[in-house]
């Protein structure tokens, strides 16, 4: 390569350079976080950020992020930092494909939702997210499936499909692995005011307001708890109601089993033990 050439291709890169920093300092970023939460809020879901900037290579990066449903009040997400990466194949697709990644609840995550359009985010036509080290106890939207009272922490996948009409049809499947953890009973069982457990595994697929779950099991030194069933979810998650039976074995020279049926709702849960 002669001289003039690497000369031309120097002062090239130069200025893209240039360019490239001059737009991340010049960048709106009072104008876009304002026009987001403008373009995300609707009379079932506020979107609220601490700031926003622009993250490479077609992205932006939230901070303080809280995305919450207003009638009933639910807290759907609370994140350190969420970077979203717009891809350029965008504009010749119907939909508007985002990647996710970032901080939440002492964990990590990444993942990707397909929107109907930037103007219509929900439904989502698919999304999908991986999930490591969440704190459960600091994770509202865990806490009002699990209880209050629940800790520990889970890794994860979340899936969803629909057909992107609010209202229609809506699937997916959620696979939790807790590790570490502790559940409050609302009646003491065998003088326990809590099982812990060293591990658990949840399994479940959801179609529009049915939750079924495929397998809730639990192994902690005290009891070993194995679930099955069915949860109806209601607008306010507290309200909806179980179905779910299983069996319980206490720990012991016999390991005696249990058998074991829980109603009632999330909020107020009504246990039944048959030996």
């Amino acid at each position: 390569m002669s001289i003039l050439n690497k000369k031309v291709l120097l002062f090239t890169l130069y200025g893209i350079f240039i360019t490239i920093v001059f737009l991340y300092l010049l960048f709106p970023s009072d104008l876009v976080k304002s026009r987001l939460e403008d373009t995300v809020n609707s009379p079932a879901f506020t979107l609220k950020m601490e700031s926003l900037r622009p993250s490479p290579p077609f992205g932006l990066k939230l901070k303080n992020v809280a995305v919450n449903s207003t009638s009933p009040a639910n807290i759907y997400f609370q994140g350190d930092v969420l970077d979203l990466q717009f891809h350029p194949w965008n504009f010749l697709q119907k939909h508007t494909y985002i990647g996710l990644s970032g901080k939440a609840y002492g964990g990590s995550f990444d993942g990707y939702v397909d929107l109907t359009s930037l103007s219509k985010i929900y439904p989502p036509t698919k999304a999908k997210l991986n999930f490591k080290n969440i704190d459960l106890a600091r994770c509202a939207l865990i806490r009002n499936f699990l209880g209050k009272g629940v800790t520990g922490k889970s890794n994860g996948v979340w899936t969803y499909i629909s057909n992107g009409k609010t209202g229609g049809n809506s699937s997916g499947t959620i696979v939790l692995f807790l590790t570490g953890s502790a559940y409050p009973l609302v009646d003491p069982f065998l003088g326990l005011n809590r099982i812990e457990f060293d591990r658990g595994e949840i399994k479940a697929h959801f179609k529009n307001n049915l939750l079924r779950i495929e397998k809730l099991q639990t192994f902690g030194p005290q009891i070993n708890c194995l679930l099955r069933g069915q949860i109806i979810l209601a607008d306010n998650f507290k309200n909806s109601q179980l179905d779910l039976n299983g069996t319980m074995e206490i720990a012991g020279k016999n390991k005696a089993k249990i058998n074991i049926t829980i109603s009632g709702t999330l909020d107020n849960p009504i246990s039944r033990y048959i030996q």
